[in-house]
Formats: structure tokens, sequence, C-alpha cells
């Protein structure tokens, strides 16, 4: 009953105290047990039904997919960006909604009956899948300028879970690694999303590199860090409830809303 309490009170703080920023939600899939040989079908699959399934009606703000290039677990991970939970609830509906009617508008029975076939086999990659939805706020995440995501960059994530309040670690991260990153173009982009439904670690952290040789660049980097930095470490570390995760992914592609298509990473994709 105390752990419970605990866990609820810390829920709580983050939620207080991110009151009054916007959020976003984060949902995650995770593909699990893909074989090395089903991964390119898996991809050619994704970006079909996933352009069948888009409308004007969809309530997703974005869709990127990633591909599990080391450490444990699964084999691919979808995210999607929601403004509510509301968008997130009925984007479901919307999503099986708008490939049905794609799948019923295909004139050719032998083509119809080939997609359907192919809708059945795309969904069977999803056997045993597990999900979570995150949250996040726009203070949260720092980009830097004019960044060419259309490229196959590398996502690197960390999973923790905290003996404190959540947003003080999110933010120590954030002073301590994604800012200075950033702002010294090491990396592209990063952030820390929070824990909301389902699965998963408590406070989540990830960093974007336009290739892993750059990732590997910052993880080797031994410059100096000033007081604040260290300072930042520091709490970070202190607030970090038993072991961790590390996940590196590979950007395989994401819906491009002004092509209103799922673009594959890379030129002319």
């Amino acid at each position: 009953m105390k752990n419970i309490f605990i866990a609820l009170t810390l829920t709580l703080s983050f939620y207080v105290t991110s009151a009054q920023t916007d959020r976003v939600y984060h949902s995650a899939t995770y593909i699990n047990d893909v074989a090395a040989s089903e991964v390119p079908r898996f991809i050619e699959l994704h970006k079909k039904f996933t352009d069948m399934s888009l409308g004007e009606n969809r309530k997703h703000t974005g869709d990127w997919l990633f591909r599990h290039w080391y450490g444990s677990g699964h084999t691919f991970v979808i995210y999607e960006q929601f403004n509510s939970m509301e968008d997130f609830h009925a984007d479901s509906d919307l999503f099986l909604e708008n490939i049905n009617n794609s799948i019923n508008a295909i004139k050719d029975e032998a083509t119809k009956e080939a997609t359907k076939k192919e809708w059945i086999e795309y969904r069977a990659f999803s056997d045993g899948h597990t999900d979570e939805v995150r949250v996040s706020s726009p203070t949260s995440v720092l980009s830097a300028e004019n960044v060419n995501f259309d490229i196959p960059f590398v996502m690197v994530v960390g999973k923790y879970n905290s003996s404190g309040n959540w947003v003080k670690m999110g933010n120590a991260f954030f002073d301590w690694r994604i800012k200075p990153e950033v702002d010294s173009n090491t990396s592209i982009s990063g952030g820390v999303s929070y824990h909301f439904m389902g699965s998963g670690h408590e406070v989540e952290v990830w960093q974007c590199y336009n290739s892993l040789v750059d990732f590997s660049t910052s993880v080797t980097n031994s410059a100096p860090q000033d007081d604040s930095l260290a300072e930042s470490r520091k709490t970070f570390w202190s607030l970090v409830s038993g072991s961790h995760e590390d996940q590196i992914y590979l950007h395989i592609g994401h819906v491009d809303t002004e092509k209103g298509t799922f673009d594959l990473a890379g030129k002319d994709n």
C-alpha cells in the first residue's frame, strides 16, 4: 500500500506541475519478433497501409516508424503524436475506417482480394505487440534549426524509473545532455516524456543524431563540463531508481503531412 501511495503521489506531482502547459500524447507500439528476412516486407506493408489509412479525418499530428538497432527487445516501434487523449481514442477507429474504405474502393476484384490478404498479413505482425501512451510538454522537446528529418537518423532512448519528482529528473537530463548537445549541433533533436498509460518506464529521454558516427562522437566526447551541467548530471542520477534500459533506433520513415503519404527515409523514397 505504501508503494502504491508513493507512485500515486509522484504521478499527481507531475500532472500538477505540467497542468499549465500544453501536452502532447505519444502512442508507442512495439512490434516484436520480426525475423530479419521479414523486415523489408513489414516496412513495405506498413507504408502501404499507412498510406491507405490517411485522410483529413485522422487525429494524429505525427507518425514515425523506427527499427530497433541495438539493445534488448522489439524489432520496430511506431510513435504517433496526439493533442489529446480524446483524439488518441478516436483515431484508432478512423484508422480502420479509412483502410476499409480504401480497400472497398478498389474496383478490380483480384486486386481487392490480394489487398485483403496483405492486410491480414500486415496485422499478423502485431501479434504479441506491446504499447503505451506517454506525455510531454513543448518545453521538454528541443530541435536544431533547419533539420532535415528525411534521413535514416539515429534515435537513442533511455528509459528510467524515478525515486522522486519525475519532472525534476527529466529537466535535469534536459539541462545536462539535450540542450548542450543541440546547441552545439552534436544532436539534431531531443526530448523527455513521462509515463501516462500502459506498460513502460516513468521517465523516458531521447536524442536524435544525423548518424551513428555523430552518436558515437557524443558518447566519447571527453570535454569537461561546467558546474551547472555537472550539477544537472548529479541531480538526474540521484533520482534514478533501479536499473534502466537503453535502446538505439534507426529512422525508417514518417508521415509527411504536406505530401499526405508515408515517406521512407532518404532522398526520393
